[in-house]
């Protein structure tokens, strides 16, 4: 009996001495963290810097609040206009498209409705707007055949447009002019920011910028007849016609309008999907769905994707309607 007193003695000894130490810990733990410096209230904890990557797993298990920012995102910068040069060349150039003013009307009447979409993906590569008359320059605007710009199948496929049986993105006003865009610029860096010999670049070829290097600036003006006849002849019709577009009314040419919205919109059809079926849905004709979507090779949608956008005007009855 008494022997197991003793052990309940020594074990309540024992229970007594641990619960005394364990409280001591504790006191002690909750001294240390109450003396630490704690940030201000104020203060985002921080994720990085002296950071453990223990104390925090997200901001928002940590109850940060978000900071206030005064940032304000710029404006876009605008671009410096083409330097258009009126010399006697390019007055040439005029006098010879006011010869038949009623063709060019109807160049800039072919164009208008892509206008507003072209000269916004001219200005997302910080290119100036009067580039868009380049296309006039090259083509007459046409939409056969390489297209506006007249690229070739190889540098088409370089800057990601479309060629098979069913698709030639040359022929989209709009496609085209994102690839001769991603050219332009890529060629304005490669001339040091010189747009006279970007264009030289531009009608022949990468390697031009070397061969015609010491024509750089004001040079091009006084030693331009070492340029081949070709190029002196797409600088002078583009800076004609961008000359005669800025001073419409004067040559009894409809002002251009380079902002005006485009009258159609772009709806995903589904692969496969003849044209004529589009054209009843929407309420519109098939030589008006062929006149927009001027890439499309055949009457139908390519049938080898899920689907593809292509233009529907504007005065079509439903325009929420996109599968097929």
């Amino acid at each position: 009996m008494r022997k197991t007193k003793s052990i309940y003695r020594v074990f309540f000894a024992l229970l007594i001495a641990w619960l005394v130490a364990g409280w001591a810990a504790t006191r002690a733990f909750a001294e240390d963290f109450d003396g630490a410096e704690a940030p201000p209230a104020t203060t985002t904890p921080s994720l990085i810097g002296n950071s453990t990557g223990f104390e925090l797993e997200t901001p928002a298990e940590a109850g940060a609040q978000p900071i206030p920012s005064s940032y304000v995102l710029p404006l876009p910068k605008p671009v410096p206009p083409f330097p258009i040069l009126l010399n006697r060349a390019v007055r040439r150039y005029v006098s010879d498209f006011m010869t038949s003013p009623d063709q060019l009307q109807d160049t800039f009447d072919r164009s208008h409705p892509y206008l507003q979409d072209m000269v916004r993906v001219l200005r997302s590569y910080g290119l100036p707007d009067d580039l868009v008359y380049l296309a006039f320059a090259e083509s007459e605007f046409s939409k056969e055949g390489q297209g506006p710009w007249q690229f070739t199948s190889e540098t088409a496929k370089r800057y990601g447009l479309r060629i098979d049986d069913y698709v030639d993105e040359r022929r989209d006003p709009v496609m085209s002019t994102k690839a001769a865009a991603e050219y332009l610029a890529t060629l304005h860096d490669e001339a040091g920011d010189d747009w006279p010999m970007t264009l030289v670049a531009w009608n022949n070829g990468d390697r031009a910028i070397n061969r015609y290097w010491s024509l750089r600036g004001h040079n091009m003006e006084r030693f331009g007849s070492r340029l081949p006849r070709r190029t002196r002849g797409l600088m002078g019709r583009f800076m004609a016609v961008a000359y005669i577009a800025h001073h419409a009314d004067s040559y009894g040419i409809t002002p251009i309008k380079l902002d005006d919205p485009p009258a159609y919109q772009m709806l995903p059809v589904t692969a496969g999907t003849p044209l004529s079926r589009v054209a009843l849905n929407h309420g519109t004709t098939l030589e008006r769905l062929r006149e927009l979507n001027p890439a499309l090779l055949r009457d139908m949608v390519p049938p080898d994707e899920h689907s593809y956008s292509i233009r529907i005007p504007l005065e079509s009855p439903d325009l929420h309607a996109n599968a097929f």
